[in-house]
């Protein structure tokens, strides 16, 4: 019969194949076995030390006892059978050498055993167990050393040491035969045992491998079907594609009407050219215009228009050609009432057999809006650049001015006080003070408007300051007109220069008043806003925030358009020649905007005018003002002061003023210059009076090289021009002494000696 156990290879690739995965198999059971006998060597030395110590431990000769030498025999004979087996199943486990070496070294163990426990019937079977152990090397040869160990073992130990392998003194020298025998009886059956193993091994190896080709033959066989059936697949969808083609350009045909009318998101209808009634509209025209769709077909497009606009949709339309597009712009009323702003764009078309008009209408109301407010802006921002060039005019004119103005007067001034007032020229050069004082107002007004005035500014009230100021206000506006006041409880606090803002309500009021010749009504309001990101963005000069409002309304003349346009442009004025000079409401204007606020008017012909300036909110409580008056015979001095001006007129009549009050003046008419007349002067100097904007070097460049030098030198600065150098913003610096052009000698005696009174901050 054919054996079962082993099947034909089906070529010798996979004859190959199982011959390796026998080999991996062997292989690994061949590594385990060797790990497991380097365990089970290591317990037999162990237990055979364990043996020989309890069944003899001692020996004795004479009177006393020593360790017996089976101990000594177990530890060290043991260790030598043990040791070299155990090294190789650690460091080359597999090999054919390591299992030879471990099956001499197992049975030489068990002969070791046999001879400690004197030749014991049970330790026999450590034998029997041992040759089974080394079966699961699945390697027949290594029965062949074991058994020979065992035959010689009993040969030569039956002859000279019967005792320590049967337990007897004596014994038939034939005996060996016997126990080789059952060896041999117990190898039969382990040879069995391992053939029939090996022989399922390899039947395995060989069915993995089959198995192996097997898979390999259909992945190849499953790739190539695969293949095809994507072939075939392919060719599937370019018909079913070309066939969808067919269908879908058969329902583009069919569906255009849906597609471009019904589903249009932008209202469409068609309606009748000459009853002008709807014929269809789509669902978004249902959905914008608020009408259902039967309602729809009940009117007729002049029903949408606002009832002013149908004259003119009449006439459009008997002026458009029944056979030409036409489109437009138009007016829409909803059904609730509000309108909107549509672009219509209208097609000739024949339906249903009348002739028809199909119309595209595309809602552009947030469209016209976001235009309105962009112009809106773009107004805002021209105006604000116009204010801003003027400004920048003015404020260079007024600059030149100051320093004329400051000579002017105060040499007017001096003149004065050598006079007696029944001198002729006295009033002529009174005359010329006067005339410099009202200049000077000019320049101060121009100042103002071009934001180019040196403001001090502090934490105030508005509440306050307008009761400050309302009995003034009152003599100003005169009894024909009534002043009325809204004060807002809890008013937010403001940073701005006091007298400032009086001087803008002051304006504002003298502006009221004009407008009211016959009488009237001055309100003046104040409250807390918040403007709101929406609001600030269509605001583009007011961010959002917390504001404090200031109101002044009037129930005057009012004013129009164009004249609101140019309202705070300087010199400009809507009184007659003589009655004013055009600057204060742009003096308004400058205030509010270095104050970091905004002003607005709204006024109606007739019906009057009412200006807003917001402020921002700041934290922080109101100062108290205290000011203590200050003797003239106090205001002379004999300290040393360097003068550094470039204006020569300013400078000498700076000089003039200070020699007169006591003090030594060294001169000079820049910073370079300053700087060497400090190094040759030896003395102190006690102050430097120097203006802000020379050419060379300016003061407050001269002054951080000086001071370092002159540690206890005071600084006093003179401008009649915001700069930089001394101020942000036109707001002057905290702890800067600062005095503007024009001053009169009063004014300047004063300033100095406040200065070097002050204590010296560190």
């Amino acid at each position: 019969m054919k054996n079962t156990n082993t099947r034909p290879m089906a070529n010798e690739a996979t004859a190959i194949r199982a011959a390796e995965l026998f080999d991996e198999h062997q292989r690994d059971i061949c590594q385990r076995t060797d790990h497991m006998f380097a365990v089970l060597m290591t317990l037999q030395w162990i237990g055979g030390i364990i043996a020989a110590s309890w069944i003899s431990p001692r020996a004795w000769v004479g009177t006393t006892s020593q360790v017996h030498v089976h101990v000594w025999a177990a530890v060290f004979l043991g260790g030598a059978i043990s040791s070299l087996p155990i090294l190789l199943a650690i460091t080359r486990p597999g090999q054919v050498s390591t299992r030879y070496v471990i099956a001499v070294g197992q049975m030489l163990m068990g002969a070791l055993l046999i001879h400690l426990t004197g030749g014991r019937i049970e330790t026999h079977f450590h034998v029997f167990g041992s040759l089974a152990f080394l079966s699961f090397y699945r390697d027949w040869r290594v029965l062949i050393p074991a058994t020979l160990i065992v035959a010689a073992d009993h040969f030569f130990r039956g002859i000279f040491w019967p005792q320590s392998v049967y337990g007897v003194l004596t014994a038939s020298e034939w005996r060996w035969i016997e126990h080789a025998g059952w060896v041999l009886f117990e190898d039969t059956f382990l040879l069995i045992a391992i053939k029939r193993s090996v022989s399922e091994m390899l039947d395995i190896a060989q069915r993995t491998a089959e198995s192996e080709n097997l898979t390999d033959h259909l992945e190849v066989h499953v790739t190539q079907r695969t293949a095809q059936l994507a072939a075939a697949n392919r060719e599937l969808e370019t018909e079913v594609a070309e066939r969808k083609l067919a269908e879908e350009a058969l329902r583009a045909s069919e569906g255009r009407y849906r597609l471009l009318f019904e589903s249009n998101p932008f209202p469409m209808w068609v309606y009748d050219v000459e009853t002008l009634a709807f014929l269809a509209v789509n669902e978004a025209a249902v959905s914008r215009y608020g009408y259902s769709p039967k309602e729809f077909l009940s009117m007729t497009i002049k029903d949408i228009r606002p009832p002013q606009d149908v004259p003119a949709l009449i006439d459009k339309l008997s002026q458009t050609s029944l056979s030409r597009n036409d489109s437009g712009e138009w007016r829409h009323s909803r059904k609730d009432g509000t309108s909107i702003d549509v672009e219509i764009t209208s097609y000739p078309l024949s339906f249903a057999g009348r002739r028809a008009r199909l119309v595209l209408a595309n809602d552009i109301t947030e469209r016209k809006q976001a235009e309105a407010a962009l112009h809106r802006s773009e107004e805002q921002l021209r105006q604000a650049q116009k204010m801003e060039a003027v400004g920048k005019l003015a404020g260079g004119v007024a600059h030149d001015f100051n320093n004329l103005l400051t000579a002017i007067t105060g040499h007017s001034e001096m003149c004065l006080r050598g006079l007696a007032a029944e001198d002729p020229l006295y009033r002529r050069v009174e005359q010329i003070k006067k005339a410099g004082d009202r200049a000077a107002a000019l320049t101060r007004q121009l100042l103002a408007f071009s934001r180019k005035q040196i403001l001090q500014p502090e934490v105030i009230d508005l509440n306050q300051i307008v009761v400050e100021l309302n009995r003034m206000l009152q003599r100003l506006i005169g009894e024909d007109i009534d002043l009325l006041m809204g004060l807002g409880p809890d008013l937010g606090k403001v940073k701005a220069d006091p007298n400032q803002l009086g001087q803008v309500l002051m304006n504002l009021a003298v502006n009221a008043r004009d407008a009211m010749p016959k009488g009237g009504k001055l309100t003046i309001e104040t409250s807390n806003v918040n403007f709101s990101e929406a609001f600030a963005s269509n605001h583009i000069s007011v961010p959002a925030g917390q504001y404090v409002m200031l109101a002044v309304s009037d129930t005057g003349c009012g004013m129009d358009a164009d004249t609101q346009a140019r309202i705070f442009e300087p010199f400009f004025t809507t009184k007659d020649v003589g009655k004013g000079t055009g600057l204060g409401l742009s003096t308004v204007y400058g205030i509010v905007q270095q104050s970091g606020g905004s002003i607005w008017v709204y006024s109606e012909i007739g019906r009057g005018t009412t200006f807003k300036i917001y402020l921002p909110c700041v934290p922080g409580s109101v100062a108290e003002n205290c000011s203590d008056a200050v003797k003239p015979e106090l205001l002379k001095g004999s300290e040393t002061v360097l003068l550094v001006e470039d204006e020569e007129m300013v400078r000498d009549m700076a000089t003039e003023i200070l020699r007169e009050g006591g003090y030594h003046v060294l001169e000079a008419k820049h910073g370079p210059e300053a700087m060497a007349l400090s190094q040759r002067y030896k003395g102190q100097i006690h102050l430097m009076l120097s203006d802000v904007v020379m050419p060379q070097m300016s003061g407050r460049e001269l002054a951080e090289r000086l001071t370092p030098l002159r540690s206890n030198m005071k600084v006093l600065y003179m401008s009649g021009y915001t700069d930089d150098a001394i101020v942000h913003h036109g707001v002057l610096e905290e702890g800067t002494a600062f005095i503007g052009k024009p001053f009169s000698p009063d004014a300047l005696t004063r300033k100095v000696r406040e200065v070097l009174d002050a204590p010296v901050v560190v």
